[in-house]
């Protein structure tokens, strides 16, 4: 898949929680695989491994955390 077709993505966890949106892609160029997808939420930046990710496809789904 195309990086350029993560960029606006809604994200979503496990549980069903809407979590935001794909704001950027940084990628380990070396190992040339995705790393981290940076959320837009309002005023700020959010981190998320790439390796929570479960699922993509119209959304992306990630690992809810654990409580």
């Amino acid at each position: 898949m195309r990086l350029s077709k993560l960029y606006g993505k809604q994200i979503y966890d496990t549980r069903g929680y809407y979590i935001g949106y794909v704001d950027e892609v940084l990628i380990e160029i070396d190992k040339g695989a995705g790393r981290i997808l940076a959320l837009g939420l309002p005023g700020e930046k959010v981190g998320i491994p790439y390796e929570r990710v479960t699922a993509i496809g119209d959304i992306i789904l990630i690992e809810a955390k654990k409580d």
